[in-house]
């Protein structure tokens, strides 16, 4: 018995526990539920986790249209892709596991998800560029990025064959492969990136589209666009020179780690930035239909005032008063007046018997002061209040209710 567990013990490990392979190096999981649990720890598993449950709620809440429905099944596809992944390594890398070699099918199977999640970014770009082009050249573009998705699907088939036949997650072949998938991947972002930028110049000055180039340009962040074709053409260059000739020998495979965690998460940050184009243009829409509105009552207002005052008595001027933008008061009628306080100078020392009329006409600091309608120590806030949302009640009150010149009576709502 003891010379068949010495056999065993002479037999070597499944090479997908060797360093290079990247698969199970360092990790000897008692089971498969311990092993997939550890594997949270994976920045790759990870960043596909958070990323499918982020989009999944901006989805729910505010996703409407093609373009958030390309989101939302890209974050998915990458949150399967890394779960069938990641589980088939804490079933493959079990102690129990260490001398098995076999096909691991899984990893072909999960190229399906990698190839919808990864392949999505062309197409998102695409649609943005649909906005701004015709004609045939957008067709040509169009047909361009569609074509460049089957030479990437072939290298990514090509990756998940290797993948199965050798249990393994990385190697040399595998690295080049995927060098040429993020290359294919890249000339489709760079060519979209480019229409754009070049439909807009085009375009700019025409006036059927002038409004959406204007909003566009103003609420969707470009970096994202450069940012994006920038980690892709970087992740491509050195997936690929790091495995070839003298490169190889200076320059350290793991330099394209960090584009390739950034390219994880692209999804993520293209849909923050739609999440931003959409508040932007919202909040756009609110300020200026509330700016709109104020500027026509002030004009409204102007009007009617300057037509009260016109209507003078013999050139003496007008007994008539606008107040609070509600009711005319004629100071010099009992029957209006009737229900009014009269206004006392509490400022001078001496008492005097003047009469309502003389009163009327006097504007006083301590009646302005201690109006309910409006404070002077309060006028900071109704005006922060008023920029950061207008209403039309607020915004007359602000500027004419506390006006001297208006009349001496305020009418108590």
């Amino acid at each position: 018995m003891s010379q068949i567990y010495n056999l065993i013990d002479e037999i070597p490990d499944a090479e997908r526990f060797l360093e290079s392979a990247g698969t199970c190096y360092g990790k000897n999981y008692q089971t498969a539920i311990s092993g997939f649990f550890t594997q949270f720890k994976d920045t790759f598993f990870y960043a596909n986790i958070i990323q499918f449950l982020i989009v999944a709620l901006m989805y729910v809440n505010i996703g409407k249209g093609k373009y958030w429905d390309i989101l939302f099944y890209a974050s998915a596809s990458g949150f399967v892709g890394a779960s069938i992944e990641n589980a088939t390594v804490a079933y493959i890398c079990q102690e129990s596991e260490r001398k098995k070699n076999y096909k691991v099918i899984s990893f072909l199977i999960a190229e399906f998800f990698w190839i919808t999640c990864e392949y999505s970014i062309p197409f998102l770009n695409l649609i943005k560029m649909k906005a701004f082009s015709k004609g045939s050249m957008a067709k040509t573009i169009n047909y361009a990025i569609l074509g460049l998705f089957l030479p990437f699907t072939l290298c990514r088939f090509a990756i998940g064959f290797e993948r199965m036949n050798k249990g393994i997650l990385s190697s040399q072949k595998i690295s080049n492969l995927h060098g040429y998938a993020f290359g294919f991947m890249a000339i489709a972002d760079i060519l979209c990136t480019i229409s754009i930028l070049y439909f807009i110049q085009k375009h700019s000055k025409k006036s059927f589209n002038a409004s959406n180039i204007s909003s566009y340009i103003k609420h969707s962040s470009y970096t994202i666009l450069i940012a994006v074709d920038i980690v892709s053409f970087l992740l491509s260059t050195l997936s690929i020179i790091t495995n070839f000739g003298m490169f190889a020998d200076y320059i350290p495979s793991s330099i394209a780690t960090p584009f390739h965690c950034l390219k994880s998460s692209f999804v993520l940050i293209l849909a923050s930035d739609a999440l931003l184009f959409k508040y932007g243009a919202t909040a756009g829409s609110s300020i200026n239909a509330s700016s709109s509105c104020n500027s026509v009552k002030l004009q409204n207002y102007n009007n009617e005032f300057n037509n009260n005052s016109n209507n003078n008595n013999n050139g003496k001027g007008s007994n008539l008063y606008k107040v609070n933008n509600n009711h005319i008061i004629d100071v010099n009628s009992k029957s209006t007046t009737s229900g009014l306080k009269t206004l006392t100078n509490s400022s001078s020392n001496t008492t005097n018997n003047m009469s309502t009329t003389q009163n009327s006409s006097i504007y006083h600091s301590a009646s302005y002061n201690t109006s309910n309608i409006i404070a002077p120590q309060k006028s900071i806030l109704k005006n922060y209040t008023t920029n950061i949302k207008t209403s039309p009640n607020l915004y007359s009150q602000v500027i004419y209710d506390g006006e001297p010149h208006f009349g001496g009576y305020f009418h108590q709502q």
